[in-house]
């Protein structure tokens, strides 16, 4: 019974340490805008990408894409200081500052132009990829996938799929959409506007991807991976 209690106080601490964690961090990193989200069940984001992290004292774990790295931190309030892993050099984040970076425009050329156009460096395939495996079998999968093009045409498609298991029983579902129509950029906003007629608009940032420096297209905050071979930003 004592172990259980032990056991039951330690894990109560993780979760109280984590929460102080909760929120949305904002920094730099080799001279571009950083985002990641913390929640309090120990999921996040990283520039959009999802990720899992726990606390454990003055060293955060974080698991991107199946790799598991430790990183120091130093907080004090709303920034905190990250070290280690990855990083050649410390990087600070504060929480729910928008940094410099971040609140640039994305499209420079359309903003100064006072009206929407197109970006040529946009061009290409963009697509965004989530998957979960559940302990107990099956889990989800999700692509999203836009592609723009010089002529101011784009195409859109998603595709997702679910599956669960269960002694004796297993089930699973499937999902598609498709649209088309045209694109512009004006003032860091990118505009969708479907051939159905409905127009759709979103904030728009040039990231690159924090591991493979690719160029990112982030749109209302899930970024966008190019498939194309492209210079960074």
């Amino acid at each position: 019974m004592r172990l259980l209690i032990a056991f039951g106080l330690f894990a109560y601490s993780l979760v109280a340490l984590a929460s102080g964690l909760v929120g949305i961090w904002r920094g730099t990193l080799d001279g571009e805008a950083l985002v990641i989200e913390l929640k309090a069940d120990g999921t996040g984001t990283l520039d959009g990408d999802p990720i899992r992290y726990q606390q454990m004292g003055q060293m955060l774990m974080v698991e991107l894409d199946g790799e598991t790295m430790a990183y120091a931190i130093q907080q004090n309030g709303d920034r905190m200081i990250v070290s280690g892993g990855d990083l050649d050099a410390a990087v600070t984040l504060d929480r729910g500052a928008r940094s410099k970076a971040a609140a640039a425009p994305a499209s420079r050329s359309a903003a100064a132009a006072g009206k929407g156009g197109i970006d040529a460096s946009m061009a290409g395939r963009w697509c965004h990829v989530a998957s979960f495996n559940a302990v107990s079998g099956g889990g989800s999968q999700s692509s999203r996938c836009f592609e723009l093009g010089s002529d101011g045409r784009y195409r859109y498609q998603s595709d997702s799929s679910m599956s669960a298991y269960a002694p004796g029983a297993w089930g699973g579902t499937n999902g598609s959409s498709t649209d088309a129509g045209r694109w512009s950029v004006a003032g860091g906003v990118i505009t969708a506007t479907s051939d159905s007629g409905a127009v759709s608009r979103y904030p728009l940032e040039k990231r690159n991807h924090p591991k493979t420096r690719d160029p990112m297209l982030c749109l209302d905050g899930d970024c966008y991976v190019t498939q194309f071979q492209k210079p960074s930003w």
